[in-house]
């Protein structure tokens, strides 16, 4: 066989795996892509040590809009066996790129230690089934547009408009076996994407078979923050090292606030309905907006408590609204630890992640022109779409939306990271606890099996009724950067797989 053909067999034999249905009468992928998805083929990347699977990137239209696009990179199964399955991964934010994920969790190219060349990541989840990123909403990463949404109902629209478009590029990845993942603000964002997914069966017919949800902001955000906060604190005080008198401040706080007995509730199983006292801090999501610039200190709000004094008045006074513990505590400890991240509590300022590598990667030439990106400097995230979206203060899916998806057939995977002080996970478990699926209300039993990644304890799990809740050990925010064995196995053998429940 000469070059030519065996480039081209070989060219055939991976866009059978990334869209073959796996089974042996699958169609052939030669004639099922599309009549447009071979320009989305992406070339050489510069400084790549290593081999990439078959991937496809660039910027499609969203229907109806003006000049709005959406920006995709899709990487084939390196396995063809295991190429039933699609993932749709999106990162959180609001606002922030899905190459995020790509470049520093769980795609193939990684930039481990802030190295300025990316390596090859043996956790890939490229190793477990077709993977694409999209950046999403329009203004986020490499998507472009007029018509950025003030709205999450905006933004679902778009979504969903963008999915009809893309599958007419690459149609026979409809039939996969599809699982939408994602962190952060993406716990409101992919429970809102499948319910419009679900309710327009009828005009895209798609084999959704899970949604997987990572320190998610699905829930009450005072049971995830406030609420939660001290106990959290008391819990990783070893790490933390709080003094005596602040974090008696703290405990105080708590006290007044009535956080303690909400805490009092949590139970296995409930014994009822759990109240949360309101959203404590008057506007909740600027608290959020700013922890994600943790060594942000030139916010008037930001008084740098270093003393008992200072955080008693953090926590009671008018920039946050009143019992603002989360606060406070965020607070003090950006004052009086350098490096500190609310992400993870566990870094420091020798291992404190950067995205400055692979921002300024993806922005190189060569890399734009061979992923079809626009030409512009990369930014990972997209402030104006946070400040906008995260203060609209959408109804957390907690409430109705993540019980209707469960009672209609869909397994949901939750994962919290034990040292994630932004969003905790006592905070998970409390919503869970608060929230009636399929009849019951919350676990009946508490969700301590062994996780074990390797022969190790890698944390914790439960399943009932069609939810599984795992709390992964080490790891922040961000499960698949800080512990990309243990995110790798739980997604093989608990969201694509089932060895995980034998």
């Amino acid at each position: 066989m000469g070059s030519t053909s065996r480039v081209i067999f070989a060219l055939l034999h991976f866009l059978t795996v990334v869209i073959a249905c796996g089974t042996e009468n699958s169609p052939n992928i030669a004639a099922s892509l599309g009549t447009n998805a071979t320009r989305f083929a992406v070339g050489n990347l510069p400084d790549l040590g290593f081999e990439l699977p078959q991937s496809w990137a660039g910027q499609i239209s969203v229907p109806g809009t003006t000049n709005d696009e959406l920006f995709f990179w899709l990487f084939a199964a390196e396995d063809q066996s295991l190429s039933d399955d699609l993932i749709i991964w999106l990162n959180g934010g609001p606002g922030c790129s899905s190459l995020d994920g790509l470049t520093s969790e769980n795609g193939p190219l990684a930039f481990y230690a802030n190295l300025t060349v990316p390596n090859e990541n043996p956790y890939s989840w490229t190793k477990l089934a077709n993977v694409v990123y999209i950046d999403q909403p329009v203004g986020t990463g490499y998507s472009d547009g007029s018509d950025q949404a003030t709205t999450n109902a905006q933004v679902t629209a778009d979504f969903y408009s963008w999915l009809t478009a893309f599958y007419e590029v690459f149609p026979a990845l409809k039939s996969k076996g599809t699982h939408l993942i994602g962190e952060s603000y993406a716990g409101v964002f992919i429970p809102y994407f499948t319910q419009a997914i679900l309710a327009n069966q009828a005009k895209l017919a798609l084999n959704l078979k899970s949604i997987a949800i990572g320190d998610g902001s699905m829930g009450n955000y005072a049971a995830m923050t406030d609420v939660t906060a001290v106990e959290y604190l008391e819990e990783h005080n070893m790490i933390l090292g709080l003094p005596n008198d602040i974090l008696t401040t703290l405990k105080d706080a708590s006290q007044a606030c009535g956080f303690t007995d909400v805490l009092g509730q949590l139970s296995y199983p409930p014994k009822g309905k759990i109240v949360i006292p309101g959203n404590p801090e008057d506007d909740n999501f600027k608290r959020s907006v700013e922890g994600r610039q943790a060594s942000n200190t030139t916010d008037s709000c930001n008084i740098n408590p270093t003393t008992a004094a200072l955080v008693n008045s953090t926590i009671y006074g008018t920039c946050y609204g009143g019992c603002a513990t989360w606060s406070a505590a965020a607070d003090y400890l950006t004052a009086t630890r350098p490096c500190f991240s609310v992400y993870n509590i566990e870094y420091i300022c020798a291992n404190f992640p950067s995205t400055t590598p692979f921002t300024e990667y993806l922005s190189l030439r060569g890399v734009r022109e061979a992923i079809h990106a626009p030409n512009k400097t990369f930014a990972d995230c997209n402030m104006t779409i946070l400040d906008t979206l995260a203060l609209e203060l959408v109804t957390p899916p907690a409430y109705s939306l993540i019980p209707s998806i469960l009672e209609a057939g869909i397994p949901i995977h939750l994962y919290s990271g034990d040292y994630d002080l932004l969003l905790n996970h006592i905070g998970t478990e409390l919503v869970i606890q608060n929230m009636t699926w399929c009849g019951k209300q919350g676990f009946q039993s508490p969700p301590d099996k062994n996780f074990t990644v390797d022969g190790q304890v890698a944390g914790n799990w439960g399943y009932e009724r069609g939810l599984s809740y795992h709390h992964i050990l080490h790891a922040g925010h961000a499960v698949p950067h800080d512990q990309p064995a243990s995110a790798f196995a739980f997604v093989r053998d608990f969201v694509v797989g089932d060895a995980g429940y034998r």
